[in-house]
């Protein structure tokens, strides 16, 4: 192979290293930084009396052989809960996750919110925004524009009106015998998941910001744990979700690929299947503030796979030996990390790592 096309495949790997390194990194790292430190009890640089404060809680020691080894068996199940030989194409399995009851909620609801938006615009309502031709949906027809939400994933093109071309050049004749460009427009707008009635006041100490799809997004996390079990090992991280429209807790992170978003934690088995999931929607004032923003998130998460010996991998923006010692102790889970050396609790040797 030439020696350029190396030298360019080695840079290449250099920025896709240097790009998941930045992946780990958040806007709101020095926010939970201060909650790790607050107090003053240790500052980012080494103090001089570190090692006394570390010995308050924990006990470090150079260990060999057997007594190194302090990791839980594995005593859970791993794989689907139920018997799958009579599934035999992908839709079988797409059900499974988008239930019956969940599709005839969608279908309720647009509807619903499709009428509102009728009743109270009236005939002024601009003909250009599609609404005053509306037809009540049904079931068979919101699984065809998900079906195209999803293609549209794997072919991606220009713009929308770019997938109803008939351009013979670019053109993909599936989406317009589907569905009418106009129809599908049509329910992309009108499209809801909750109704708005019940809105709760901003000033409501239960006010929830993913009220609109909270009751679907719960059961997507129920669902997820009731057809599968995770594998041993499971990671946890931070990922975000490409967004720019206008909402409280979009994030911007100038690091990532992905700038703007939302943030989600999630664990996810070694086949990549998500097992649990949550949204970031901001500094939640009901959080146990003895602790760190990242160790009660992970602490809260992996209620869902406690008992059972799993082993938890993630990242130093979520690592502390307080998190490991709760977890192992009152979770029965292994867990297993990279380290910042400046963080709490951490000895004061492995800054030299």
């Amino acid at each position: 192979m030439p020696r350029k096309f190396l030298t360019q495949i080695e840079n290449l790997m250099k920025d896709l290293d240097e790009e998941n390194f930045d992946d780990s990194d958040s806007e709101y790292e020095d926010e939970f930084e201060n909650s790790i430190f607050e107090n003053n009890e240790v500052d980012l640089d080494v103090s001089a009396n570190f090692d006394e404060k570390v010995e308050s809680l924990f006990s470090w020691k150079e260990v060999e052989g057997s007594e190194a080894i302090n990791v839980l068996p594995f005593s859970g199940k791993v794989g689907l809960k139920f018997d799958a030989s009579n599934f035999k194409t992908e839709n079988d399995f797409f059900k499974l996750m988008f239930t019956d009851e969940i599709l005839s909620i969608l279908v309720e609801e647009t509807n619903r919110y499709a009428f509102d938006v009728l009743n109270l615009h009236g005939e002024t309502f601009d003909k250009r925004n599609h609404a005053s031709s509306w037809k009540p949906t049904n079931k068979n027809e919101i699984l065809k524009f998900l079906g195209l939400i999803l293609l549209m994933g794997h072919i991606e093109k220009d713009s929308i009106q770019d997938y109803w071309t008939t351009n013979y050049l670019v053109e993909t004749p599936f989406f317009r015998e589907v569905m009418p460009h106009d129809r599908f427009l049509m329910i992309l707008k009108i499209l809801h998941f909750s109704d708005n009635i019940l809105k709760e006041s901003r000033d409501s100490p239960t006010y929830d910001r993913l009220w609109k799809i909270r009751k679907k997004f719960d059961s997507f996390n129920r669902t997820f744990k009731e057809v599968y079990d995770p594998t041993e090992n499971v990671s946890f991280d931070e990922v975000i979700i490409k967004f720019k429209g206008r909402i409280h807790f979009k994030q911007y992170i100038p690091k990532k690929r992905k700038q703007w978003g939302l943030k989600m934690y999630k664990i996810a088995d070694a086949t990549g299947y998500t097992y649990d999931m949550r949204v970031y929607l901001g500094k939640d004032k009901k959080e146990n503030l003895s602790t760190s923003a990242t160790y009660n998130v992970v602490n809260a998460m992996t209620d869902c796979i406690k008992g059972k010996g799993h082993k938890v991998f993630m990242d130093s923006f979520f690592s502390s030996p307080e998190l490991y010692r709760d977890l192992l102790k009152e979770k029965k889970i292994n867990s297993c990390g990279t380290v910042r050396p400046n963080r709490k609790h951490f000895p004061k040797e492995s800054c030299s790592l």
